[in-house]
């Protein structure tokens, strides 16, 4: 199994992190990136115009999971680790071939792990990046600074590699409901 990230624009450009001007720019920012995530494998570099984002959707953060055969056996419009451990486990028991994971689409907007921890990269291209982003889709930059402060809560549950256990699910879930109960009750008492 190999991993290769690709590098394909400025994510979130601004006064401290421009769009790029020249191909050289974009492979300084590579490297950089590479080093400041501690990335142990290839991060390559697509040209300027972005030919292989184009290629591939041009979406924001994307992963696709190749075959042994060079097929796309997975594709997860918006990375989100614990998907993409299941679909890795499911194309390996498949002897590294075939679509995983019903059609090999995951296109659910996975918001929690970008929220916890996508302020670096709003934080390279401010104040632009974020009302660039604060306008295209309120209140997200918001929330992005916001799960940051809370990442020391969020972290454990949004970033993690692997999925959650069922019952710790289960969990979570039945702890939020009596908590929205707990809220509903409040509201309702009446006044003594």
């Amino acid at each position: 199994m190999q991993f290769v990230d690709v590098v394909v624009r400025q994510a979130h450009p601004g006064p401290g992190e421009p769009p790029y001007a020249r191909f050289e720019q974009k492979m300084a920012d590579a490297a950089a990136y590479q080093r400041e995530e501690h990335i142990p494998w290839p991060v390559l570099v697509d040209d300027l115009p972005g030919t292989v984002h184009q290629a591939y959707g041009t979406l924001a953060d994307p992963t696709y999971l190749v075959d042994t055969e060079g097929r796309v056996s997975y594709y997860n419009m918006w990375t989100h680790a614990p998907v993409l451990h299941e679909a890795i486990a499911a194309l390996l028991s498949r002897g590294g071939r075939g679509v995983v994971l019903g059609e090999g689409i995951d296109r659910t907007p996975h918001l929690l792990p970008s929220m916890t921890d996508g302020w670096k990269g709003l934080r390279r291209g401010l104040p632009q990046s974020f009302w660039d982003m604060e306008t295209a889709a309120p209140p997200v930059a918001s929330l992005t600074w916001l799960g940051h402060q809370l990442r020391p809560v969020l972290a454990p549950l949004t970033l993690r590699a692997e999925p959650l256990p069922a019952a710790v699910k289960l969990g979570l879930v039945l702890g939020a409901a009596a908590l929205v109960g707990l809220g509903v009750r409040r509201r309702f008492r009446p006044a003594a």
